[in-house]
């Protein structure tokens, strides 16, 4: 798995403008989207030169999404812009096969979606407000609201919340109305299994960090993890177990800035003394567990592959040299330091990590660090547990819709091979 820049690229370019629209809360009655039922068969699949990547077939089918999606088990949710026919924003669920079978309307101010773990099945969480962009309206109530990822189901919501989804994972929060720089004001954690407020562990502890039922929360140099379905403790940074040589007294911990440094199970935190020593390491988000001793790296980027059993970081010594650690034990598994230019991971997937280097699709065994092959392909950026997503190439000729303008690229779906 892997949150990369380029999944966030179009959110960006829509909720920079309409995410100040998504903000307080009165005691207003709570707005919910719509859920429709749908039905649709896959669209054909692209026609696209040099589309075949290695290990995996097709593409198979179009995939509807007009940014980035999300994998949510075997399903694949994302958004929909509003179009001439249709002005709500639209979260949609898509099978493996290609197949819509359900979509979420709501506010179009509400950009921000996020996806989950509830009691053991996937869920989308959608935010719906009050806000009318319209006549330029702003929310006066926001909420959030789960469903599950197969059938579009309610599970929970609506819920109250501050503000659009922040991130990483169930944080919501407000933004002042400025898109560059606005002041941070209240967050909250919300549980994945309830839709629940997470109570902070600590007084003045804030939210930095959630996946899948596990929170993080951090201040006055002290980082604690968290079950948000029962509020109980799991670990706090000052009883963790550190290297010997790294000879820091007192330390203090923070989650490492950058959205790439931690993902999913595994969190990068930077560890500091009143001697200005500072190092980065990757620890297990569950248990707290140190997996790789990192050193003084500025920006690591970390993917994840629970398949495999892997974890690769990217971006090391100054950005010339990728490191792969086995998630279990942490033992390294290989270094790449090649003169070809620095490996940038999109995807980590079974065993297989999808990147660029130097300009080039590249695609490597994440085991052993090995090419599997290199070429001009649409690099996956997404995976569900059936289907890869790659973007592909503009259409030439394509015209949006005023209303849809800034609409994102075409994906295609491929099947592991």
């Amino acid at each position: 798995m892997r949150r990369h820049a380029l999944a966030r690229l179009g959110i960006a370019a829509v909720a920079g403008v309409l995410l100040a629209a998504c903000g307080t809360e009165t005691a207003e009655p709570l707005p919910e989207p719509e859920v429709v039922r749908v039905a649709s068969e896959p669209q054909p699949a692209p026609d696209v030169p040099d589309a075949e990547l290695p290990a995996a077939r097709g593409p198979m089918w179009t995939a509807p999404f007009d940014d980035v999606p999300r994998a949510a088990g075997d399903m694949l949710v994302g958004l929909v812009y509003p179009t001439d026919e249709q002005a709500d924003l639209s979260v949609v669920g898509v099978d493996a096969s290609g197949s819509t079978r359900w979509a979420v309307r709501t506010n179009p101010a509400c950009v921000g979606y996020g996806v989950t773990n509830s009691g053991g099945r996937a869920v989308a969480v959608v935010l719906a407000s009050d806000a009318d962009n319209r006549n330029g309206r702003i929310a006066a109530v926001t909420t959030a609201n789960a469903y599950d990822a197969h059938d579009g189901d309610r599970v929970w919501g609506p819920v109250s919340v501050p503000g659009p989804m922040q991130g990483p994972g169930l944080i919501f929060g407000m933004n002042t109305p400025s898109i560059v720089g606005g002041a941070q004001g209240e967050k909250v954690m919300l549980s994945a299994a309830a839709g629940t407020p997470v109570k902070p562990p600590r007084a003045g502890a804030a939210p930095l960090y959630e996946h899948e039922g596990i929170g993080l929360f951090g201040g006055d140099g002290i980082v604690t993890a968290v079950d948000t379905r029962s509020g109980s403790v799991l670990w706090e940074s000052s009883a963790l177990t550190l290297p010997e040589d790294w000879n820091v007294t007192r330390p203090m911990a923070a989650l490492a800035d950058g959205a790439d440094a931690s993902d999913s199970g595994v969190v990068a935190l930077r560890w500091s003394d009143a001697d200005a020593i500072d190092r980065m390491a990757l620890h297990d988000l569950r248990t707290g567990r140190l997996i790789a001793a990192l050193g003084d790296e500025p920006e690591p980027r970390t993917a994840v592959d629970t398949g495999s059993g892997t974890v690769v970081v990217t971006g090391l010594d100054g950005f010339r040299v990728a490191r792969a650690f086995d998630l279990a034990s942490g033992v390294q598994l290989w270094e790449d330091a090649s003169s070809g230019g620095m490996l940038d991971l999109m995807l980590a997937h079974q065993g297989v990590g999808y990147g660029t280097r130097g300009g080039r699709s590249v695609a490597i065994d994440l085991r052993t660090g090995q090419p599997l092959g290199d070429g001009d392909w649409p690099v996956p950026v997404v995976a569900s547990a059936g289907a890869m997503v790659s973007a592909l190439p503009p259409t030439p000729g394509d015209v949006t819709s005023k209303r849809s303008a800034g609409t994102g690229p075409r994906f295609g779906a491929y099947q592991r091979g």
